[in-house]
């Protein structure tokens, strides 16, 4: 069964999404879809799936015309779509998730046979295999699992097609690999697999072709090994990055220690000690509950530690809350940018001033705020159409930018980041880790928390690698390592 789309155009509002794109999509191969962010990708894989409908363009379906106008219809008709969030429920069974709308299948007298449940949807799981039983509870599942659950259930209904829509972008390096290894299984029965994702390694590893697109238009499609890495990064971002996504290094060495752990310790962490020196990157490695997030939530005054002592500038650091970090000169910039980093129907004026607001005496100053948005918007090459622009407008590399630059407005001593480039595609994080690097060498301490080992080793100064909760190494150069290394250190 093969997918052709031609010509297609979507329109919301004054943003053009999509402008006349083609593409085709033959089963037994994995198609990558490839952009920055804003450049269509997800828009028109939800238009293959029925989740969007197109201005404009025509679709076939194995030679039949194909116009679903939702999810189900396309379901229908043989097309499942994979979304980037995570759709399991955690009140429900590992079975009951992957039925999840078809339960009425398994009524035998008007009872529920859980014996028939659990038999096909291990069947369906073992055809991945992802070495996930149904008897398991979900709480011991990890996301890549938890993803693979979701194929699953998209394999529920037969299809002939399956979409993935950014559905890596909050796993780490093994949930990863569970998820490639879903999608090869699929290519293996002949279905048809497109994908959309920001990482070249993921591609490199699973892509049969990919088509790349920049703001709305496809500049081409290729075969796998035809464009090497330097060339689809060019094509996506439409100039050279030949010379690589990190800036080089300070060759000045750090000044003194800004934030120190000693022997710190609370829910989640065992007592750990390290410390971030002035115009030092010092990146955190490890796997999810290792502990390297709650030494963020700790610095940021979301955690209370109840051993140890924490220090800032040489002097005891006790916040109580978050406001107390802030106000002590320590920014954080949080996993979830969305919900917890920025007030998305605010306008990018308002989250870039809402730490620090500029004041004239006791009043606001909107001059003051215009000024200074309008400066983080240049320093931070922020792509809007004004500072008056709704948040929520904006592609995710430039929310991302956002939430940084609403750190960087208080002139913090300390900047807290975790994962601060996940979702976000290869021209953003370039321009990310510029502003990064730069704040640095200005003097800033940054404490770096990201799943992502490319980023750590070429961004850090040094690695703290955290494993079961406490600090089990420190790479005191992370130009001479690998993600091997760092790898088994974590494991």
């Amino acid at each position: 069964m093969q997918i052709v789309a031609k010509d297609i155009a979507r329109t919301f509002g004054s943003t053009r999404a999509l402008s006349g794109v083609s593409i085709t999509l033959d089963p037994g191969k994995v198609h990558a879809l490839v952009g920055e962010n804003g450049a269509g990708k997800s828009t028109l894989l939800k238009i293959l799936a029925g989740a969007e409908q197109p201005d404009t363009g025509s679709m076939t379906l194995a030679g039949e015309p194909y116009a679903p106008r939702s999810l189900a219809e396309a379901t229908r008709r043989g097309v499942r779509l994979v979304f980037q969030e995570i759709t399991i429920n955690p009140s429900l069974s590992v079975a009951e998730n992957i039925f999840a709308g078809q339960l009425a299948r398994f009524r035998r007298g008007g009872l529920l046979s859980q014996s028939a449940l659990r038999r096909e949807a291990q069947a369906l799981l073992d055809t991945l295999s992802a070495d996930i039983s149904v008897s398991q509870p979900l709480a011991r599942l990890d996301l890549g699992q938890w993803k693979c659950i979701e194929v699953a259930r998209a394999l529920s209904t037969g299809p002939r097609a399956v979409l993935f829509d950014e559905s890596t972008a909050f796993l780490n390096h093994r949930e990863v690999d569970r998820l490639l290894a879903a999608m090869q299984a699929l290519k293996a029965q002949g279905l048809v697999v497109a994908f959309v994702s920001h990482h070249l390694a993921e591609i490199g590893a699973v892509a049969d072709r990919l088509t790349i697109l920049k703001d709305g238009r496809k500049v081409g499609d290729f075969e796998a090994g035809e464009l090497d890495r330097d060339g689809i990064q060019s094509r996506m971002v439409g100039r050279d990055l030949s010379k690589g996504l990190f800036p080089p290094r300070a060759s000045r060495v750090a000044g003194e220690p800004v934030i120190r752990f000693d022997a710190v310790a609370c829910d989640g962490l065992l007592p750990s000690s390290l410390s971030v020196r002035a115009g030092e990157i010092l990146g955190i490695a490890g796997l999810k509950g290792a502990g390297g997030e709650r030494i963020l939530e700790v610095a940021a005054g979301a955690v209370q530690p109840r051993a140890g002592t924490l220090d800032l500038g040489g002097a005891p650091m006790r916040a109580r809350l978050p406001a107390d970090a802030w106000n002590r000169g320590v920014a954080y910039v949080p996993g979830e940018r969305n919900t917890e980093g920025l007030i998305v129907d605010a306008s990018v004026l308002d989250n870039l001033v809402m730490a620090r607001p500029p004041r004239r005496g006791p009043f606001f100053d909107r001059q003051g705020a215009r000024d200074l948005a309008n400066a983080l918007i240049r320093r931070l090459l922020i792509k809007t159409s004004s500072e008056k622009a709704r948040t929520g407008s904006l592609s995710g590399g430039n929310l991302q930018k956002v939430v940084l630059g609403k750190c960087l407005a208080t002139d913090p001593r300390v900047l807290l980041l975790n994962n601060p480039t996940r979702g976000v595609d290869v021209g953003a994080r370039a321009e990310i880790y510029r502003s990064l690097r730069e704040a640095a060498e200005a003097g800033l301490a940054i404490l770096l928390a990201s799943e992502d080992l490319n980023e750590l080793i070429g961004l850090s100064d040094r690695i703290v690698v955290m494993r079961e909760r406490r600090v089990a190494a420190v790479i005191d150069d992370p130009a001479g390592t690998t993600e091997d290394i760092i790898i088994r250190h974590m494991t």
